[in-house]
């Protein structure tokens, strides 16, 4: 990341926030900035700005800011001595009006607030603006590296705060290339197939997908991660979330695939959109990745080994991977397309295999 870039989320794609907030990233700067240099910064203007993280000019010490109802600058002024260069850090920023305080937290230790004093008349002031990562109106970025940039609309508690950079720092990088299995988190199973095929008329045939077992089958349960149809990748380069892939079926060698429900394409208990395993490579193996959020599509970063996902099919205008506790005639489990991705059914834990 230049100082020049920098990434927009629309408010309307956030969380709902109301009277307190948390943002929680990993941060690694590569060359110390003559000027000040925004990490992130939420509103329309310079200083219409809930809530702002800024590095100092020469040391990029944190500078941490909200806009009140007294003054459109009001923080944390370096409360250290200032990052290290080509250093991953983990940094959180948690904010509260009930609570009438800001907390700044750097590899889960705290290491500065500020507390309102005047609780009765003093407000912090939260705003509709656009989230931008990196440069933001008169700031320029800085020159580094930022991921798995993650926007909660609560303050998180020191304890959430120490889990959300151990679950980052002990994680594992999912890459393009990587062999991978996707549990079913409500039922614990594991996508799969047993070989049984749909038959979708004109001759054409499609594996189903479905849910077979707790215990992994490193024959059946395993899949590639490939770049989308028609888009080049490197192997070996980290996945984006929000970002378009697709599923290789390693012992097959087919593709993760969906399609509309026309001329009768359903599944046979739910009657919902199919999920098949197919060998032709097309944009119906494409699927958008997140973080599974029930609220809002908005996640950036990296994909991590053990993250809780949602898998959304583009060419079926998005509905979500889909599976229940409802069990086909050979007991194993109905896998669909459905919904927006907010149920529990919905949930999928990706896990690398060795």
């Amino acid at each position: 990341m230049g100082e020049q870039d920098k990434r927009v989320f629309a408010h309307a794609d956030l969380p709902a926030v109301n009277d307190k907030l948390s943002i929680t990233l990993r941060l690694k700067i590569h060359n110390h900035s003559s000027n000040w240099s925004a990490v992130f910064h939420k509103g329309t203007g310079d200083f219409i700005r809930t809530p702002l993280l800024q590095l100092t000019k020469n040391k990029s010490a944190l500078h941490a800011r909200f806009t009140a109802n007294w003054s459109s600058d009001v923080g944390v002024y370096e409360p250290d001595d200032g990052l290290l260069l080509n250093r991953w850090y983990h940094i959180a920023y948690t904010l509260s009006d009930p609570e009438k305080r800001l907390d700044i937290y750097i590899d889960g230790e705290w290491i500065g607030f500020y507390g309102i004093s005047k609780i009765k008349v003093q407000k912090v002031i939260f705003n509709d603006g656009p989230l931008y990562i990196g440069r933001a109106h008169s700031y320029l970025g800085f020159n580094g590296e930022i991921s798995n940039v993650r926007y909660f609309n609560w303050r998180l508690s020191p304890e959430e705060v120490i889990e959300d950079y151990f679950d980052e720092s002990q994680k594992k990088p999912i890459v393009y290339g990587s062999k991978i299995a996707l549990a079913h988190v409500s039922t614990g199973k594991y996508l799969s197939t047993k070989g049984i095929k749909y038959d979708l008329g004109r001759n054409v045939q499609h594996y189903m997908a479905i849910c077979d077992g707790q215990e992994l089958d490193l024959k059946n349960d395993v899949w590639t991660i490939i770049g989308a149809n028609g888009i080049s990748i490197k192997e070996g380069d980290p996945v984006s979330l929000n970002n378009i892939i697709g599923f290789k079926h390693q012992a097959t060698g087919c593709y993760l695939n969906s399609h509309g429900t026309n001329y009768g394409r359903v599944t046979p208990m739910s009657k919902q959109q199919q999920v098949t395993m197919c060998s032709d490579r097309d944009s119906n193996n494409d699927w958008v990745i997140r973080r599974y959020n029930s609220t809002t599509s908005y996640d950036v970063g990296h994909l991590m080994n053990g993250d809780i996902i949602s898998l959304f099919h583009i060419r079926t205008n998005k509905p979500a991977l889909y599976s229940n506790a409802i069990l086909l005639g050979d007991g194993t489990q109905e896998v669909s397309c459905y919904g927006d991705g907010s149920e529990n059914n919905n949930k999928w834990r990706i896990e690398i295999i060795n």
